[in-house]
C-alpha cells in the first residue's frame, strides 16, 4: 500500500513538472531586425509613374439603326430588317461574326406636343464593330451607312496587345519612385535601405478616344488614329537607414 502511495506521489510531481514546462513551448521571440539595423518603423513611401505610348492597331466603331413607326411592333420589325443589311455590309467588308457585338437595343414611345398621347414608337439597335485593318475604317463606315446605318457613337482606338511595353513601364515607374525617395531621404538626413513593398496602384487601361465620324460629301470618311497613352503608377516603400 505504501509503495502505491509513493508511486502516486511521484507521478503527481512528474505531472506538475510537465505542466509547468508546457508554456515554454508557446513562447515567441521578437522578429529579427532588418539588415543594417533598421526597421520598417522608419520608412519612406513614394509613388512613381511612367507612360506607355503605343500606336493603336484596332478601332471599335459604334453604329446602328434608328427607325420610327406608329406601332412598337412595326418599329422593331423595320429596325431588324435594316440592321440585318448593316450587319451583312460589315461581314462583307471582312469583319468576323465575333468582331460584331450588340451595344444596346432600345424601344421607346413618342408623344405628341401635349405629352399626353403616344403618336408612335422609336426603335434603336447599335453594335460595336471591331476593325483590325486600320486602313479600312473609313470605307467600312461608309458601307454601313449605305446599307442603312443612321446613328453612331463614334470610334474608340485601342491596342490589341495591352501588355506590350508594360514591363518597361513598370521598371521606369519604380525608377521614378526611387529618385523621389532618395531626395526625401537625403532631406531627412537618412539613406534608402531595403525595399519593403511594391504595389501597382493603377493597372494599365486604354481609355477610348473618340473622333468625329461625319462623312464628307463625295469622300470616304476621314479617320486619323491617335497615339494611345497609358499611365502606370506604383507605390514603393523603402526602409530608412
Amino acid at each position: 500500500m505504501t509503495g502505491k502511495l509513493k508511486w502516486g506521489a511521484a507521478g503527481l510531481v512528474l505531472g506538475l513538472a510537465v505542466a509547468l514546462t508546457i508554456p515554454s513551448f508557446a513562447q515567441t521571440t521578437s522578429p529579427p531586425p532588418v539588415s543594417g539595423g533598421t526597421s520598417t518603423e522608419r520608412s519612406v513611401t513614394v509613388t512613381g509613374t511612367a507612360t506607355i505610348k503605343s500606336a493603336p492597331d484596332e478601332a471599335v466603331v459604334t453604329l446602328g439603326v434608328q427607325t420610327q413607326a406608329q406601332t412598337a411592333e412595326a418599329a422593331m420589325q423595320q429596325n431588324a430588317n435594316q440592321m440585318s443589311d448593316v450587319m451583312a455590309a460589315l461581314l462583307g467588308d471582312g469583319l468576323r461574326q465575333d468582331d460584331i457585338a450588340t451595344a444596346w437595343v432600345n424601344l421607346y414611345p413618342n408623344y405628341s406636343d401635349s405629352g399626353l398621347t403616344i403618336v408612335g414608337y422609336t426603335a434603336e439597335n447599335q453594335v460595336n464593330a471591331t476593325i483590325h485593318d486600320m486602313g479600312k475604317i473609313g470605307r467600312i463606315i461608309d458601307d454601313a451607312v449605305a446599307a442603312g446605318a443612321n446613328v453612331t457613337s463614334g470610334i474608340s482606338f485601342q491596342v490589341s496587345d495591352q501588355s506590350k511595353g508594360l514591363d518597361d513601364a513598370l521598371r521606369a515607374a519604380v525608377a521614378d519612385a526611387r529618385s523621389k525617395a532618395e531626395v526625401l531621404a537625403a532631406a531627412g538626413g537618412a539613406s534608402l535601405g531595403q525595399v519593403v513593398s511594391i504595389t501597382e496602384v493603377s493597372a494599365p487601361s486604354y481609355p477610348p478616344i473618340y473622333r468625329d465620324t461625319a462623312q464628307a460629301a463625295g469622300a470616304s470618311t476621314p479617320v486619323s488614329p491617335p497615339t494611345v497613352e497609358t499611365e502606370v503608377t506604383v507605390s514603393v516603400v523603402w526602409a530608412l537607414t
